[in-house]
């Protein structure tokens, strides 16, 4: 307690609470300002075909839920391919099992990984060889649809002429360091996306989330596919950026209420998942990685830290500190942004913040720091070279 005397926390903490209630404000802000599904009727009326292809590598723990989640959709003309992705788990055991009982669902075995590619666009790559169908799903083993998910994504792709329409995912968040830790991506994520320049066909800006990318075909093919982002660590951003280019449309609408998205479930995978797509994420901005994480650190951890030091200070003291009114609000904006998030894009409100934000700091500088001493990216059991 004795080391809060040696500064003025106050000025920290009015900034810390204008952070907190600017982040609340922008993702209000941005989810009125982003696309809402239409009804799924609309989309059922003539109906599109539609080829959904999910890479799966050791996906044993996810993969069924997954792949039931895409047989139960109420679309009518809808085709599943799983790439087992050389697995050393049940993964391929499971869609073998599943496929038995229903011809829409297809296993899909791989060459080897030749050189020059990565895992997961080499995977859906060959799931999307010799495709028909009038639109490309690509979807990730760790994700569970709501069954109207199809038919409104189609939907508003016809509805805006979309090359590609990417939905913004539920981000769930079950464990107790997944509730720390990606509420605080979540805020920072959702905050900072701007939904109206990324879909204005005249701004460059783009986003694409890989949990669902739906590719109308000729678009996919006119872009070049996976094959024009084989060596991409962050391919989804980069195919967003490749249609904006082409002049295809990019949709990024709202889609929490049909798409659901667990993407780590212990603090490793926090750690791992997020550190090979930070250093793409950060772009022209990366020399400033150490600054931003200390900015993180403090926005998340401070008004945990001045909530609990004031209070302790009043109990010890018998009279609140200076900085208790300051300690108070800082800790109401803080509530106030989690509760933004819950209601604008379903993200649990509960979670130690401060732990979050130390973390997320922590994987900023690691992230570009591997990527600045030539550290390859580890993930799957595979080893990648940061670009």
């Amino acid at each position: 307690m004795a080391i809060l005397h040696l500064f003025s926390l106050t000025p920290f903490l009015w900034g810390v609470t204008f952070c907190h209630v600017a982040l609340a404000l922008l993702l209000l802000f941005n989810r009125l300002r982003t696309p809402k599904l239409p009804p799924a009727t609309e989309a059922q009326r003539n109906p599109k075909s539609v080829l959904i292809v999910v890479p799966a590598r050791n996906e044993e723990a996810n993969i069924e839920d997954c792949v039931r989640s895409l047989l139960h959709q109420d679309y009518p003309v809808l085709t599943v391919k799983v790439v087992d992705d050389h697995s050393t788990d049940r993964t391929g055991a499971i869609v073998g099992k599943l496929a038995e009982s229903d011809r829409r669902l297809t296993l899909i075995h791989p060459p080897a990984l030749p050189p020059g590619w990565l895992g997961k666009p080499h995977a859906v790559h060959n799931g999307a060889l010799g495709a028909s169908s009038d639109y490309l799903l690509f979807i990730d083993a760790d994700v569970r649809l709501r069954p109207t998910a199809v038919s409104q994504a189609v939907a508003l792709a016809e509805s805006q002429r979309a090359g590609l329409t990417t939905l913004m995912p539920e981000l769930v968040a079950a464990s107790f360091w997944e509730r720390a830790t990606q509420p605080v991506v979540a805020l920072l994520l959702w905050g900072l996306l701007d939904p109206v320049k990324v879909n204005d066909p005249q701004r460059s800006e783009a986003a694409g989330f890989g949990p669902f990318m739906l590719f109308r075909r000729d678009a996919y093919e006119q872009i070049g596919g996976h094959q024009a982002v084989q060596r991409e660590v962050i391919e989804d951003l980069r195919m967003a950026q490749l249609i904006k280019q082409h002049k295809l449309g990019l949709c990024v609408a709202h889609g929490t209420s049909v798409v659901k998205l667990r993407m780590y479930d212990s603090l490793s995978a926090i750690i791992s998942g997020w550190i090979k797509n930070f250093y793409v994420a950060l772009g022209p901005v990366k020399a400033l990685a150490p600054l931003l994480s200390a900015i993180v650190a403090l926005v998340f951890a401070l008004p945990t830290i001045a909530f609990v030091a004031a209070l302790g200070m009043t109990l010890l003291q018998g009279h609140p500190p200076r900085f208790f009114l300051a300690a108070m609000l800082c800790y109401g904006a803080d509530w106030l942004a989690r509760l933004s998030l819950y209601a604008s894009y379903h993200v649990t409100p509960r979670g130690v913040r401060a732990l979050g934000g130390i973390v997320v700091a922590y994987i900023l500088c690691v992230s570009v720091y591997r990527a600045l001493a030539g550290r390859p990216v580890i993930w799957r059991g595979r080893s990648y070279q940061a670009e």
